[in-house]
């Protein structure tokens, strides 16, 4: 028993542990399809997660005949795990063989391969759904109650171990986006006071040349301002380009 909760309490903990943004979430998946084989011995797992956005679903299957196209593909099509997904709620312990009205197709491929029994739990949590699991078994015993609320946490603790990571890591990416904006603000500022000092202009006048010079270069300002504090390009440099500008806009009939 002591054995069993401390499994239990190592799984959670892992399944928890998502706040890196480093996290491979392929390598987390694969993580939690190995803890509900260990969970649920001699079975066969299929996991199925959506990607983010336009990212690829991750699939992940304990035994090889799932690979197989043919059941593959009607797993992503019909069985427990797209039913528990709709209804947000575990399906439990259902014979294949008194199943083929429900799945007129899962039922006999899995039966064809041994399967006697199915299982699944969705990855949800507060209307967000990630996915589900499958458990195939090859016997007709009845899941005990205490390992189905130990499938339940498992799901729930990996649903909320990857919602932290998805976060995290927009937080991360926003937080890259901000500072590369204050960045890009600070080196502004700086090109606008050089530009200021040497031809001694208003800063407001300094940010007028210097837009001016990049809008005439097709140049972004940071672009320019980076130029000018980099001292690769002289607050000189601007008033010769804009003066050059004007003429050549004189110059037209």
């Amino acid at each position: 028993m002591r054995k069993r909760e401390s499994w239990v309490a190592d799984t959670l903990l892992e399944l928890a542990d998502t706040l890196a943004p480093a996290l491979d979430p392929v390598n987390y998946w694969l993580c939690v399809a190995d803890r509900y084989a260990q969970l649920i011995p001699s079975s066969s797992i299929r996991l199925a997660a959506f990607g983010v956005h336009d990212a690829l679903p991750v699939v992940v299957n304990t035994d090889e005949r799932l690979d197989e196209p043919g059941i593959g593909g009607i797993l992503a099509e019909e069985g427990p795990g797209i039913d528990c997904c709709e209804s947000r709620g575990p399906v439990v312990g259902v014979r294949l063989d008194e199943a083929a009205e429900r799945w007129e197709r899962l039922a006999p491929a899995s039966l064809s391969l041994g399967f006697r029994t199915v299982h699944a739990f969705p990855f949800s949590r507060h209307g967000e759904v990630l996915g589900a699991v499958t458990i195939l078994t090859t016997d007709t015993t009845r899941l005990p109650e205490a390992d189905v609320r130990i499938a339940v946490a498992l799901a729930d603790a990996a649903t909320i171990g990857m919602l932290n990571h998805r976060a995290i890591t927009g937080l991360t990416a926003t937080s890259e986006q901000l500072q590369g904006a204050l960045s890009s603000r600070v080196i502004i500022e700086q090109a606008k006071g050089l530009v200021s000092a040497r031809l001694e202009i208003g800063t407001d006048d300094a940010f007028l040349l210097i837009r001016r010079y990049a809008r005439s270069h097709n140049l972004r300002i940071g672009e320019v301002s980076e130029s000018l504090v980099g001292r690769r390009t002289t607050a000189a440099d601007l008033v010769v380009a804009l003066n050059e500008h004007v003429m050549k806009a004189n110059r037209r009939p």
